[in-house]
């Protein structure tokens, strides 16, 4: 009997002896019970640090303009804001059009990105940015612009668009880069960079690549979008850096100051000079000249007024 009790003693320390965990089965079995209570406070409390997924910068490249305040107006007063004559630093909201006659304009977005209309253009403000219907539209800066046929997403560059009257459009690209596609389902993009001009025939819905001629660049830089107003395209420098680059044995044909500019001081320097000018023909008319001194030397000095008068006989 106190033999069987022995060996079913010795049985029990036996199995007790392997059911406790060693050193090495420790980690893997706290790895697999419940966190403790400490781990799940530091769980709960870094979870609110967590940084939620933010849109990639491609995405945020294309900034569009709600709101755009008339910054300029040249050759006339022809231009409008939903049929109402406009005037410096007033504001078209979002959907509203400005229109301009036989006038130009420059338009200022909320984003600070500028956009030159021509003479004869119609734009809608908020639309995918900047809608021409049309005639031309320069822009400069992050704003997209679009037609009825086609849609171009910029990453802040200077660009001109063109509706003509056969209602074909057409981008031409100064500097950066526009990504163009038709307003069809499954569209193609369709890259332009500097100095390439892209045309969208909207009969044969088709869209036709080329390249900007040098002596098409120079007009563009000379046309009237670019030249005449008071102040230089925020991206002038880099639209001259890009031409050079482009046709390296061609002539400057931008400054970094407007030709308005040195236009106002030249004109101030004639009328300064005209002014001095003016001046000193009078001063020379209220000299004597030489005939004038021979004159008077032929006159007979007068007497003094005493010795002429009469004595005047005296009083009673």
């Amino acid at each position: 009997m106190k033999k069987a009790l022995f060996l079913i003693l010795i049985s029990l320390l036996a199995s007790c002896s392997n059911n406790e965990p060693s050193p090495n089965s420790a980690p893997n079995s706290l790895s697999s019970s419940a966190p403790s209570p400490v781990s799940s406070s530091v769980s709960s409390s870094a979870a609110p640090t967590v940084a939620t997924p933010t849109a990639s910068p491609a995405s945020q490249l294309n900034v569009d303009g709600q709101s755009a305040k008339v910054t300029e107006i040249l050759d006339g007063d022809e231009v409008f804001i939903r049929d109402r004559k406009a005037a410096v630093n007033d504001v078209a909201k979002s959907q509203e059009q400005v229109r301009t006659g036989e006038s130009r304009a420059e338009i200022e977005f909320n984003n600070n990105a500028i956009a030159r209309l021509s003479k004869n253009s119609l734009l809608t403000v908020g639309k995918c940015g900047a809608q021409l219907q049309k005639g031309s539209v320069l822009i400069n800066g992050a704003v997209s612009a679009c037609t009825s046929s086609i849609s171009a997403a910029v990453r802040g560059t200077t660009y001109l668009l063109e509706v003509d009257e056969q209602g074909n459009d057409q981008i031409q690209v100064l500097e950066g880069e526009v990504a163009v596609t038709r307003n069809e389902p499954n569209p193609q993009v369709q890259l332009v960079r500097s100095g390439e001009r892209l045309r969208n025939f909207r009969k044969e819905r088709k869209l036709e690549l080329q390249k900007i001629s040098q002596s098409e660049y120079e007009r563009l830089l000379s046309s009237p979008a670019v030249k005449g107003f008071r102040r230089d395209l925020p991206s002038l420098g880099k639209v001259q850096a890009k031409f050079e680059a482009l046709f390296p044995s061609a002539k400057v044909i931008l400054d970094k100051k407007n030709n308005v500019k040195e236009d106002v001081k030249k004109e101030i320097k004639n009328l300064e000079q005209r002014g001095k000018d003016e001046v000193n023909k009078e001063i020379k008319k209220l000299e004597p000249r030489d005939l004038d001194r021979k004159e008077l030397d032929k006159l007979p000095i007068r007497e003094p007024i005493r010795d002429v008068l009469p004595k005047l006989p005296p009083r009673p």
